[in-house]
């Protein structure tokens, strides 16, 4: 059985077919989402830097993109709708 490796990560994975055009797993191979539905609503999820947590969105200066209570429960939601401001 022939084995491919991820031309991206490197994940290795055993090939059930002769193909050899295959060049990423399936992770490396996924699009980022442009819209989430939830059921609050539309979410657009944050397509920039986030902090250490890998959850609070910040911009290219590192300050927090939106801050607020994210009432859709999508930590990277940055649609204004569905953030609550924190005073």
């Amino acid at each position: 059985m022939p084995v491919i490796e991820c031309q991206r990560c490197g994940l290795r994975w055993d090939s059930n077919t002769a193909r050899k055009n295959v060049r990423f797993c399936t992770s490396c191979r996924a699009r980022k989402a442009k819209t989430v539905i939830t059921e609050y609503g539309r979410c657009s999820p944050w397509q920039g830097y986030f902090t250490a947590d890998e959850t609070t969105p910040v911009d290219d200066d590192g300050l927090p993109v939106l801050p607020g209570k994210r009432l859709c429960g999508m930590n990277d939601c940055v649609n204004p709708e569905h953030i609550e401001r924190e005073e």
